[in-house]
């Protein structure tokens, strides 16, 4: 059997890369997906628009895993390439409220909750392995429960590892580590604003100057299915 670093590089990722928040292991007893306990050593590989959950024996020797998205708009895309309706599959749209108060906005899947002990990830995702494609039946709803750890450092890199960025963190990951789109980087802080405004404006020229001076560095990210 491989091991899961050629796993990885199957989607294009590695533990080497700029985006990387979270490279460590998580006791079988920390951690539920979809309710079940895993047998064996689980990696959690975290990175910017996704993480891995990878289960693996001696020498990294790779057993099984999942992908779970973060970013919205790639969990989105992914829905409507694999042609799947996301109520199918019970994974419910976290801001129907407001949507119905602004037609304009679109769905969002992916839930984050930071309970006294636990976190609760709920998003898009499916099985993965050395397969470069994967049959539409395999796009599930995950639930994915942690429990924190109690050293700081890792609690913090965990919960950078399986939440979306905020607002402050993708700018640090624009400038610092050059790997977030300029055009991802002002649609993410645009949305929060609202759009037409003085400060809407104001906005649009600071980051149009930004990613002008930038540009050499962005690179866009992509989680699409192989």
């Amino acid at each position: 059997m491989a091991s899961y670093h050629r796993v990885l590089k199957v989607f294009d990722r590695s533990i080497h890369d700029k985006s990387l928040e979270c490279d460590y292991d998580i006791h079988p007893w920390e951690i539920l997906i979809n309710g079940e306990r895993w047998a064996g050593k689980i990696r959690l590989i975290g990175f910017v628009d996704v993480f891995f959950l990878m289960c693996y024996s001696a020498d990294a020797r790779f057993e099984k895993g999942v992908i779970i998205y973060k970013d919205d708009e790639a969990i989105r895309d992914t829905l409507e390439r694999a042609e799947v309706n996301a109520s199918d599959i019970k994974l419910d749209v976290v801001n129907s409220k407001e949507m119905k108060a602004d037609h304009n906005l679109l769905q969002k899947y992916f839930s984050f909750t930071s309970q006294p002990l636990d976190y609760i990830i709920t998003s898009l995702g499916h099985e993965v392995g050395l397969n470069t494609e994967y049959p539409r039946s395999s796009l599930i709803k995950y639930e994915i429960k942690i429990l924190k750890s109690r050293n700081k450092v890792m609690k913090k890199r965990v919960r950078r590892a399986v939440n979306q960025h905020s607002l402050m963190d993708l700018l640090h990951d624009a400038i610092r580590l050059g790997v977030i789109s300029h055009a991802e980087m002002t649609a993410q802080f645009l949305g929060n604003f609202y759009v037409g405004s003085a400060t809407d404006d104001a906005m649009r020229k600071y980051f149009d100057t930004l990613g002008s001076a930038n540009q050499s560095n962005s690179v866009a990210l992509s989680n699409e299915l192989s």
